[in-house]
């Protein structure tokens, strides 16, 4: 700046501090840019700085202009959400799926009060408060009979008022509630204690609202997710009585439900395909906590869930995990080049030979996270998908419970030309082989056949004539697989005593890696009636035993076996 001639300085207030947005030559310019910046509401003030350099060098700095506002905070809105369960009677509006829809909805609000749906409808002030909050109330109602008229059919301004009614009954409950002269304050760890006074002063169908009421004054003191996870693990005495720790599992669910909550408590994930592995071990109750912040908590809380005695815990954590998987956020971030790697990953964790964790809506789940994979959308691409999970985890385990599962689930029907087909594809093979690992030893390949032979046959969602082919097919390869083998014929070795040749066959029979009623399992039978068939079959079994006591001790561990095995 030369000597003499002035500058014009425009700065912002921010959070505190002045920051220069620019520099202007006249004084003019330099205002009508304040004005502008101001305008974009973007900071707390401004002003116009005018610096001046004297012949001698020095700058002096005169404000000449300041403009201050106060910024408003940004509406709270409401969680745009596509479903909604319906609630007829007030009951209906407590129950974990309502709950769950409440934190979704309103998630915003919830998160920046540090709530959890349970104390928003358990405490008067906290649940006029949400009422009262510029237009969030009036919206989240709309949406919720949005989506209620359109599923139930109606008109959705009946469903609005009959919410709106509702709402208000719960209103008043939580007041009366809070203004009951008897109302226990909790105090120390003891919930049981508070649970056990509110018995003696209300209704039976009115102790765990009230109980509840009581908890909720006492978590909201608690502003951090972490302290609220803490409040709850101190009270939660796995000795207490199923009905404390069943109130207390409700709460602790909708902590869990919360996306910053779990993700405090899930610590460092390097992917979303870790994280949901890892969600998958909270839902069964062996999560390896070192690196989360709630290792303390979760050493309680795990044992617990294992155990099924948080069971809306379970439910929470796996609609969390199903809602993560159903979306589009990459499951790799980091290297998009190993999403398939990913997507296996994750379905390999939730896969169980008895049935997916979760069931059929996992299956779902895996079905729609595919459509990312291919990058394509519409009824076309989600038909396609049903082959692509089963070919991309190549393992007919895997391929019979996905499909059957997916059957069962809430786009069986749309799908099930394509669940068939593939059903066909992955169980009509040439050779047993082909369905399990070559390697494994012969029991462990019957047992393995067997498996989905049952699996199918117990699917009511699949159509009766295509379960009957599925299982014929699996049927006559275990057919061939006993000839080819000689199994039946091992264990049957004429050289052999009539005993051992009777209880080999009777503990193949009993072991049941065969399917009961297939014609695999009537070979090995038949041998068995042969063989008991004969005359004094008894006597012989025991020839050569000269000790009585032997004798009938042996006679009585064979109808013992005989009953395992299916022939008393």
């Amino acid at each position: 700046m030369a000597a003499g001639r002035a500058s014009y300085e425009i700065q912002a207030l921010h959070d505190g501090h002045w920051l220069t947005q620019d520099i202007r030559e006249t004084e003019n310019s330099a205002r009508s840019l304040a004005a502008k910046v101001l305008a974009k509401h973007t900071c707390q003030g401004v002003r116009v700085v005018k610096n001046w350099q004297r012949a001698d060098g020095m700058v002096t700095e005169n404000v000449i202009y300041t403009e201050m506002r106060s910024v408003e905070a940004p509406k709270v809105t409401i969680v745009p959400i596509d479903d909604a369960p319906m609630c007829q009677k007030a009951h209906d509006y407590y129950r974990l799926e309502s709950r769950i829809t409440i934190n979704r909805l309103f998630r915003k609000y919830l998160e920046k009060a540090v709530l959890t749906p349970t104390e928003l409808i358990h405490n008067y002030r906290e649940l006029k408060r949400v009422q009262d909050v510029d237009t969030l109330f009036p919206a989240a109602v709309d949406r919720v009979a949005t989506i209620q008229a359109r599923v139930a059919g109606g008109e959705a301004r009946t469903r609005r008022d009959g919410i709106y009614h509702k709402v208000a009954e719960l209103t008043q409950r939580a007041r009366t509630a809070e203004e009951h002269a008897g109302l226990p304050t909790l105090k120390g760890n003891d919930f049981g204690k508070v649970v056990s006074k509110v018995e003696r002063i209300v209704v039976p169908d009115e102790v765990g609202f009230y109980s509840l009421v009581a908890l909720s004054r006492d978590l909201v003191e608690h502003r951090n997710w972490l302290g609220k996870l803490d409040r709850l693990v101190e009270l939660t005495d796995p000795g207490q009585r199923d009905e404390v720790i069943a109130l207390l599992d409700g709460v602790i669910a909708d902590v869990l439900g919360v996306p910053a909550a779990l993700q405090d408590i899930l610590g460092y994930q390097r992917s979303l395909a870790q994280a949901l592995c890892s969600i998958a071990d909270l839902c069964e109750g062996h999560f390896a906590a070192e690196t989360s912040d709630a290792r303390d908590q979760i050493a309680v809380l795990g044992p617990l869930i294992a155990k099924g005695r948080l069971e809306e815990t379970r439910k929470s954590l796996m609609g969390r995990l199903l809602q993560q998987l159903s979306g589009a956020q990459p499951l790799n971030r980091a290297d998009p080049s190993r999403e398939r790697e990913a997507f296996g990953e994750v379905a390999r964790r939730l896969f169980r030979p008895e049935g997916f964790l979760g069931g059929p809506p996992t299956a779902e789940a895996l079905t729609r996270r595919y459509l990312y994979l291919i990058e394509e959308g519409g009824k076309a691409a989600l038909r396609q998908s049903v082959g692509g999970v089963v070919s991309l985890i190549s393992d007919a385990h895997f391929g019979v419970v996905y499909l059957v599962d997916l059957a069962a689930s809430a786009l069986g029907e749309e799908l099930m030309p394509q669940i068939l087909g593939a059903l066909r594809q992955v169980v009509r093979v040439d050779h047993i082989d082909d369905l399990v690992a070559p390697a494994w030893p012969l029991r462990d390949k019957l047992l393995r056949v067997t498996r989905l032979y049952d699996y199918i046959g117990g699917s009511s969602s699949l159509p009766q004539a295509e379960r009957a082919e599925l299982q014929d097919s699996l049927d006559s390869l275990l057919v061939a697989f006993l000839k080819r083998e000689r199994i039946v014929e091992r264990l049957d070795d004429p050289a052999a005593p009539l005993r051992d040749r009777a209880t080999r066959l009777m503990e193949f029979c009993a072991a049941h890696v065969l399917p009961a009623a297939s014609r695999a399992q009537s070979l090995t039978r038949e041998r068995v009636v042969a063989l008991i068939r004969q005359p004094n079959f008894e006597q012989h079994y025991i020839d050569g035993i000269s000790n009585p006591a032997q004798a009938e001790t042996m006679l009585r561990n064979l109808h013992a076996l005989m009953a395992r095995a299916g022939f008393h």
